[in-house]
């Protein structure tokens, strides 16, 4: 195991035949599958029987999966368990066939698999399985000239589309949708196999497939040996405990799938591993959200790899943009940098912000996408036809795939900490992460970029957010601004938290610890000893706010959460948020209409930073509007009272909301 059913055609067909002394009483075949990415892409079949279609109609997808879309949903990795029939006593034969591809996909993996008999019992004993070891395996074509001959055709080779678009000859080489010299196929362990069969997806021969996997083999010469996660199938950056004491080299390769939890309050073990408690989540600590498991799967590298290069999808527009001239120096983009030649000569002190600019040499890259990248015929943001999707979503991908290039040739992962002190004088950098305040990985939502939910490239509003809310939650793992932020980088806080929501309402699946650990890390971040003059850097109510941990109570995110652990975070948040938000002077923030008001902010609205104006009364229209936080604490503080959150802390709430705003009468909320 895995079994790779892979082919550069249609029809492949991968067997595996098994001794199962009681296979007559099995009534199901379960299995764990990596990149089942539509309906009837594999197919099953017992012992000569009737091939079953894989598909959503004909199997029981599992657990989150399958709120999350199953077969081609949001999850990249998905269990399901396929009624059979036709298994014997005795020796059995279970074919797994690539049916046909999409004019992405090459086929699909299959990690695990047993059959089953009417009770759920697995049939086929755990030792009748092998997971295949990358440390054993060998360089298809070990000599000099072979493994040469694999590396310029990694850099130069003509590659057609797909095999159902033979005819489209690409612009882009293997180089430029990977990394440049192959790393991530060497660091994820892609098998020699797969290697060959995206190659001849792509037009090329056996051979020439053989002596690119021999190119990428030899890689080892260069780079550590990867780690026991480093797996296609495992979600890069996926979080779970011992990852920081394990080498920065493997953290990319996450914690493995196994990491993710089917439910989202395992998570509380790990974030109050002595029982819930306010010390655990002190506003001015920093927690390591890099090593608490979470119940949400993050995209696999495939995922990450662009299907549809920027130069294919634009042509000379891309070629000679100064988002690829910034990037290595190609075109005739007017940069006057790349990011290569200045890591390259500038070494480990511009790394580490002791010489240049690293940090505007990133935001000016970041920006030659994010505001000054308009290709012609890209659409028309909000409705942009799915080939336009595909379009603009590669190139924000490509972008992504070559600042972890970067990240891992130029070893930023562990320079950037020292950078943000260095550049930034960041309070609370991290032990390992990314740099910069552009938002490299936020930005890769489909929500930021405006797709249009109802006519999404991902096939269903649900698998949409699934998106949105990995790249939301891989930014804070990466970088989420080591107490530094800027406004709304490089971490937009609220934006995500509604995110948050939007999974939730369209999937029906309530994540209140995972939104919590969002919430919590955001408030940290801004408790940074900047505090509340100016609310653009420090202590901010908009994207510290109780309210989004609240966030409904029973009839919102904690709905199927026991009462008693709903209080209790709650509770221990809210108490944290008021000793944070009392520690300063009321005259000191900056508030609507007085001479330190925020630029920009001259209504009472929902996104203020700042406090809005003295005699402000909630559920007034302010700017056409009472969306704002004095009108929703209003009409939250007596649900909270309802489901019994900590009375003296809510009443501090309502004492201190009445110091903000006397003309509010606050103070009749309170609670005896």
């Amino acid at each position: 195991m895995p079994l790779e059913v892979m082919s550069a055609s249609s029809g492949k067909i991968i067997s595996a035949t098994l001794s199962v002394p009681n296979g007559a009483s099995a009534k199901v075949l379960t299995m764990q599958v990596n990149n089942l990415s539509y309906d009837a892409k594999g197919s099953i079949q017992i012992n000569g029987g009737n091939w079953i279609d894989l598909t959503n109609a004909n199997v029981t997808v599992l657990g989150n999966a399958k709120l999350y879309g199953g077969i081609g949903g949001g999850y990249d990795t998905i269990s399901l368990n396929v009624p059979v029939s036709g298994a014997v006593n005795g020796s059995n034969v279970v074919n797994f066939r690539f049916n046909t591809t999409d004019g992405v996909s090459s086929g699909y993996r299959v990690l695990s698999f047993n059959l089953q008999d009417g009770s759920g019992q697995n049939l086929i004993p755990a030792s009748a399985f092998t997971q295949d070891d990358p440390t054993q395996w060998t360089t298809p074509l070990p000599g000099a000239s072979d493994i040469s001959a694999g590396q310029t055709l990694w850099q130069s080779a003509t590659l057609i589309d797909s095999p159902i678009n033979a005819g489209q000859q690409l612009k882009a080489h293997c180089m430029d949708c990977h990394s440049a010299s192959g790393s991530d196929l060497f660091k994820f362990n892609f098998s020699n196999n797969s290697i060959v069969v995206r190659s001849e997806y792509h037009g090329l021969t056996q051979n020439q497939g053989l002596q690119i996997a021999s190119y990428i083999r030899s890689l080892a010469n260069r780079y550590p040996t990867p780690g026991p996660n480093c797996r296609p199938w495992n979600p890069p950056y996926q979080p779970g405990p011992g990852l920081d004491s394990a080498p920065v080299s493997d953290w990319t390769c996450g914690a493995g799938i196994n990491a993710v939890s089917e439910n989202d309050l395992d998570t509380l073990a790990a974030i109050f591993p002595g029982g819930i408690n306010k010390a655990a989540i002190a506003t001015k600590g920093q927690i390591n959200i890099r090593e608490i498991p979470i119940g949400f799967q993050l995209p696999d590298w495939n995922h990450w790899v662009p299907h549809i290069h920027p130069k294919d999808a634009w042509g000379d527009y891309f070629t000679n943009s100064n988002l690829n001239k910034l990037y290595a120096g190609e075109g005739t983009g007017n940069g006057t940098y790349n990011m290569k030649t200045q890591l390259a000569t500038g070494g480990t002190p511009y790394a580490q912000g002791k010489t240049g600019d690293i940090f505007n040499d990133l935001y000016y890259w970041g920006v030659a996408l994010g505001e000054n990248f308009a290709p012609p015929n890209a659409g028309v943001s909000g409705s942009y036809t799915i080939p336009q999707q595909e379009n603009l979503y590669g190139t924000v991908q490509w972008q992504l795939v070559k600042s972890w290039e970067l990240a891992q040739d130029y070893s930023l992962e562990v320079n950037c900490p020292a950078a943000w002190v260095n550049e930034e004088q960041a309070p609370k950098a991290e032990a390992r992460g990314w740099c910069g305040y552009w938002r490299f990985i936020f930005n890769a939502s489909p929500q930021i970029q405006n797709f249009p939910v109802a006519n999404s490239m991902f096939g269903s509003p649900v698998a949409h957010y699934v998106k949105a809310n990995q790249w939301y939650y891989l930014q804070i793992l990466l970088n989420p601004g080591s107490g530094a932020h800027n406004v709304h980088l490089p971490t937009d806080w609220q934006y995500a938290y509604g995110l948050l929501n939007n999974l939730y309402q369209s999937s029906g699946r309530p994540e209140p610890i995972r939104n919590f650990l969002y919430v919590l890390k955001g408030a940290q971040e801004m408790d940074n000893g900047v505090g509340v003059t100016n609310v653009d850097r420090g202590w901010t109510i908009r994207d510290s706010s109780p309210l989004d941990v609240w966030n409904g109570g029973q009839s919102g995110v904690w709905k199927g959460t026991s009462l008693a652990t709903e209080q209790a975070i709650v509770g221990a948040f809210l108490s944290n948020w008021m000793d944070t938000t009392t520690s300063f002077d009321i005259n000191t923030w900056q508030r609507e209409g007085q001479p330190n008001a925020v630029p920009g902010e001259t209504t009472c609205y929902w996104s203020m930073r700042s406090l809005c104006a003295i005699n402000y009364v909630h559920g007034t229209l302010s700017g056409g509007t009472v969306e704002n936080f004095p009108t929703w604490t209003w009409n939250q503080i007596p649900l909270m009272q309802g489901e019994g959150i900590d009375k003296v802390q809510v009443n501090r709430l309502a004492t201190w909301l009445n110091i903000a705003y006397p003309s509010g009468n606050y103070l009749s909320l309170l609670q005896n």
